[in-house]
């Protein structure tokens, strides 16, 4: 069942066009293929991705021709391996979720997988990577798809020639309808098609007709006159460490070639004279750098040199001074192409290029760069111990108060730096990390060929966030006096508990509410826990109405993000790591799995606690009219405003409170009177040590109270905040802004929150049981009803 689909990624590598990697997806056909199709396109062409995106596309470059053979069996171990995850990350991103409310389960195929091998109904979408600013794509029927109207078989397809196959745009009588298909459609003026020859020499036994077929493609072309040209383009291109750092085109002249203007060539004669004295006398002529300096584009020009004889350079301090002086203003520094520099060469650098603007360090494709290598270039001053509030002493420096200083690190191809090594000593960045990246997708039931379950992990590192807990409230329960106090506040203490499984949470509509805890198994610091909250919020808010099952899977793709808060508030498409932990914990295929049962929130570590009330209501609407009608005669007609509705004091210290926390309680009455809203809130807690009744004790606050503990250079109130903070926080209150009159959607009882904490963390939660883990599957749960029907009610199935 289902309208299936397949998604594929493909570049040119070292002169051949190879398939990077590929996925399914159950239900994508029509518009919602373009809509896609649209954010996988936005995804690889984000300029966050770009660094780690190059960095695979040069590992591919390395592999030989062996490697791209398919083996001959499915049970082969090599269908397990996903290469280039960070490819396949982005692809899984765009393909199957966006935070206006869209998510979809998808899975992966074997990265060698031909065209036509998968279960397919509507087609597949084809995307080149080989150009990340120019990143193409195409629809392929390449059998007869379940459409209105007919394709032309196994040619490249453009947006317009996929959606007319489903809806005829020109004569359609719903106008906001083809107003909207239009939009959607010009959104792909500006991208290029696959071209036919590419997908010739990725899948040459395939029939391809491409350039015998002639129709109006979304850029005005034909066609053979729109494929002819991507090929000539293609042509140009080969992914190669060399090709994908694009040098500066000189000007030209038809007959004498490239043309330099006399200051061109005296900067340029300045620049070898520098890096000749650099190298071969280890001394820079004061006078020389003075004459050199001075020029506006000396940097640039510097640059672009040393960085075009990047595997040459013979290191030495005057080198290592004009490196310093040409990254300086390098947002994202790449050493990758340096070869010939030491450790001790790239921890020197490292630490220099700390006070400009670097936020972004690539030390990836150094298949021989070890773990003691890492501590002595990011310059970890002690091994991280496991407890977190006396972590400090172990950061890095950095420019004091720089809202720019370095926050990611990206190690792909680093084979022998471990996961156990990342968590404990880089746990506040943002990491970039082959295995890491990878693990998520061999999850169960991610990959069709893996079947193996994860095993926790934990990043260790101050002001982290590493937990998140999720309380579901029903629509019925949400209306439910028994679970509330006499001020209409729900009462936790005594009506919440764990779930067991997300079968658990809809079948208790009259039960208790429920809540589950997940172990966040990536790296999350500050910044990119506040942005990937947002995201969670703005997802949760936009869809009508969702199971448990998906709130997790669609949350670790939330988290999945950069710690950039430069970018759109709307949207970031820079992509990181995807926690495993909420990838796996998914009834419907088999893996329930409590991520973080029994697992302590230990003093110094932060949790995310969200409360979704009536999470399960399609609208506020539907659930004011369940009341209306309901017999409960004085609860109607307080939700008509015939009665007064209580109201509560509140007080706070940067959006939260002290650790004791206090809340000033609503006026209670004989008959309490409420309002069940949809609505999602959340509340960030940092775990105290214990006091002397060796009870749990939290910190409870809102985003900006976040912030302000995790960001400000001091411990002191009266103390200006740094630039970070404050960048943080405009950031946020233009992010939170979108929430409307629900504030930034802080849950702002904190003796609630508490309440629910020390339910999570003093209670062992229920063991779970065979019947709690089988696998949800519908055609069983139809069968046994069926067979219980011919059989009666009390015969085993």
């Amino acid at each position: 069942m289902g309208q299936r689909h397949q998604l594929f990624v493909i570049a040119k590598t070292n002169g051949h066009y190879r398939l990077l990697c590929a996925i399914h997806h159950q239900w994508l056909y029509g518009h919602t293929a373009l809509r896609r199709c649209l954010d996988v396109v936005k995804h690889f062409s984000h300029p966050d991705n770009h660094l780690p995106l190059q960095q695979e596309l040069i590992a591919a470059s390395k592999f030989d021709d062996d490697f791209w053979v398919a083996p001959e069996s499915n049970e082969d171990e090599k269908n397990n391996n996903i290469p280039f995850p960070f490819i396949a990350t982005c692809l899984i991103m765009g393909a199957s979720f966006n935070v206006k409310g869209y998510y979809h389960h998808v899975q992966m195929e074997p990265f060698f997988m031909a065209y036509n091998e998968g279960d397919n109904n509507n087609g597949i979408t084809v995307f080149d990577i080989t150009d990340l600013d120019n990143v193409r794509y195409c629809f392929v029927d390449f059998y007869g798809m379940e459409s209105e109207r007919a394709v032309a078989l196994m040619t490249p397809l453009s947006a317009r020639t996929y959606l007319e196959a489903y809806y005829l745009l020109d004569d359609s009588d719903d106008r906001a309808k083809k107003t909207d298909l239009s939009a959607l459609l010009n959104q792909f003026k500006s991208k290029g098609l696959v071209t036919t020859a590419a997908l010739k020499e990725t899948w040459p036994s395939g029939a391809w007709q491409g350039d015998k077929v002639f129709e109006e493609d979304d850029q005005g072309l034909s066609g053979s006159s729109a494929c002819r040209a991507a090929d000539e383009d293609a042509a140009q291109i080969s992914t190669t460490a060399a090709t994908l750092r694009k040098p500066m085109k000189p000007a030209t002249d038809e007959n004498k070639g490239p043309v330099k203007s006399l200051r061109a060539q005296t900067l340029d004669k300045l620049l070898e004279d520098l890096l000749r004295q650099a190298q071969d006398i280890s001394v820079l002529d004061p006078d020389l750098y003075t004459e050199a300096d001075v020029l506006t584009d000396f940097i640039p020009q510097l640059r672009e040199k040393l960085y075009s004889r990047a595997a040459t350079l013979v290191p030495s301090t005057a080198i290592l001074h004009l490196l310093e002086k040409a990254l300086g203003q390098d947002i994202e520094v790449d050493f990758t192409p340096f070869t010939t520099l030491s450790v001790d060469h790239l921890a020197e650098l490292v630490l220099g290029l700390r006070n400009g603007k670097m936020r972004v360090l690539n030390l990836s494709n150094k298949h021989n760069l070890t773990e003691a290598d890492l501590v002595k270039i990011l310059g970890i001053q002690s091994a991280q111990t496991t407890k977190p509030e006396h972590l400090s002493s172990s950061v890095p420096p950095s420019a004091p108060g720089s809202s720019e200083e370095l926050n990611t690190v990206v190690l792909l191809e680093t084979p022998e730096v471990s996961i156990d090594f990342l968590t404990k000593h880089l746990g506040q960045y943002n990491i970039i990390h082959s295995e890491l990246m990878r693990r998520p997708l061999l999850s169960p039931r991610r990959h069709r060929y893996n079947d193996s379950v994860l095993q926790p992990i934990e990043f260790i590192a101050s002001d982290t966030v590493t937990q998140i807990v999720w309380v579901g409230i029903s629509s019925t329960q949400a209306h439910d006096r028994s679970l509330r106090l006499s001020d209409g506040a729900f009462n936790f203490k005594e009506n919440l508990e764990y779930s067991v499984s997300a079968s658990d949470v809809w079948g208790s509509e009259h039960g208790k509410m429920k809540y589950k805890n997940h172990l966040l198994d990536i790296p999350l610091p500050p910044l990119k826990s506040v942005q990937g909250l947002h995201r969670l919020m703005q997802y949760l808010d936009c869809i009508v109405s969702y199971s448990m099952d998906e709130w997790h899977t669609a949350a670790a793709r939330c988290f999945a993000t950069t710690a950039n808060l430069e970018d759109n508030v709307e949207f970031n498409y820079g992509v990181g790591p995807l926690s495993g932990m909420l990838l796996q914990d998914d009834d419907r295929y088999g893996k329930s799995v409590a991520s973080a049962k029994g697992a302590p929130l230990k003093p110094g570590q932060w949790a995310i606690v969200l409360i979704h009330e009536a999470f399960d209501s399609t609208s506020q609407e539907a659930l004011d009219k369940k009341v209306v009608s309901s017999s409960d005669a004085a609860l109607a007609a307080a939700f008509r405003g015939e009665v007064e509705v209580g109201s509560k004091d509140k007080s706070s210290s940067h959006g939260g409170e002290d650790a004791k926390g206090t809340t000033v309680a609503a006026k209670e009455k004989d008959e309490a009177v409420f309002k069940p809203i949809k609505r999602v809130r959340y509340a960030l807690a940092k775990s105290l040590p214990p006091n002397n009744d060796s009870e749990p004790s939290f910190l409870i606050t809102d985003v900006p109270g976040y912030i302000h503990h995790t960001l400000s250079n001091n411990t002191g109130e009266e103390e200006p905040v740094s630039a970070k903070e404050t960048a943080a926080k405009d950031w946020w209150r233009e992010a939170a802004s979108a929430f409307g009159a629900a504030g930034d959607g802080f849950f702002d009882d904190s003796k609630a929150v508490r309440d629910i904490l020390e339910k999570v963390y003093s209670e062992a939660p229920p063991e779970e049981t065979k019947e709690s883990r089988r696998v949800m599957d519908p055609f069983a749960d139809i069968m046994k009803m069926v067979l219980k029907s011919r059989l009666g009610d009390d015969t085993p199935v």
